[in-house]
């Protein structure tokens, strides 16, 4: 069974993995024994996350990414082939929600601020590397979604759409990638202790709604991800695709 999560040899990109539960991904992966590529805009904090993993026995490499520029994107999956030779997952973390406010107040310039990193940006390097893995005839895709896309909050709206249309995304590229042997799933988190939480007043009651409606009853761990990511990233998932994985406590699906 061990052997079946073993990712040794395997060389994973984790976008935004400097931040937030990309953190907590890079840690996993690395555990696991692959060779994680954090790639992010900010390169010391990238750094940081390296230094952690490495103290550990990991391995892996730092590559500056805007994931919003398509010349930027192609240029880290060329760099990695050139240092790896391979790529064999690829896990779309980068995200952002960089404002709350009720849909009729919504700007048009900040929501397709947000559509351009949420979507575009992991469609852009999911067709990065699609040439490789198509080529190869092996490949997993992981995007990172959220529980929003299905429960809805004040003030979340911008966020909440581009990421319903990022699992509708995954569906799509699984069901036209699979004949290419390519896996592609995504993990949708509830309220964790860092991510899209830190933008939201723990005190505020529409946060509190959430988290009333949460069988688990309280917010998750960035830490609690970890499991499916490796789940994901390993051959112990060969035979899944186009799956929402929802790590929420139950709230978005009880």
């Amino acid at each position: 069974m061990n052997n079946l999560f073993d990712l040794s040899g395997k060389t994973v990109i984790v976008t935004g993995g400097g931040s937030g539960i990309g953190i907590s991904l890079v840690h996993a992966l690395a555990d696991y024994g692959a060779n994680v590529i954090i790639a992010s805009r900010n390169v010391e904090k990238c750094n940081n996350v390296l230094k952690e993993i490495e103290s550990k026995g990991g391995k892996g490499a730092v590559v500056q990414l805007d994931i919003s520029d398509e010349k930027s994107v192609w240029n880290l999956v060329t760099e990695v082939l050139e240092r790896f030779g391979s790529i064999d997952v690829l896990i779309n973390n980068a995200g952002i929600s960089p404002f709350m406010a009720p849909m009729e107040k919504v700007k048009i310039a900040g929501f397709k601020k947000i559509m351009d990193v949420n979507l575009i940006g992991a469609l852009q390097c999911a067709q990065a590397v699609s040439e490789h893995m198509i080529a190869r005839k092996k490949g997993k895709i992981i995007n990172v979604s959220s529980s929003a896309s299905t429960v809805s909050m004040e003030g979340l709206g911008a966020y909440s759409i581009t990421k319903a249309a990022l699992n509708s995304l995954t569906k799509t590229l699984a069901y036209e990638w699979g004949k290419y042997n390519i896996n592609v799933n995504a993990i949708a988190p509830g309220f964790m202790d860092t991510g899209v939480a830190d933008f939201i007043n723990h005190t505020d009651e529409s946060f509190q709604s959430v988290i009333d409606r949460t069988p688990i009853g309280r917010t998750g761990k960035a830490e609690e991800l970890k499991g499916s990511i490796v789940f994901l990233a390993s051959d112990a998932s060969n035979y899944l695709t186009g799956q929402i994985l929802y790590i929420d406590g139950g709230a978005g699906n009880c």
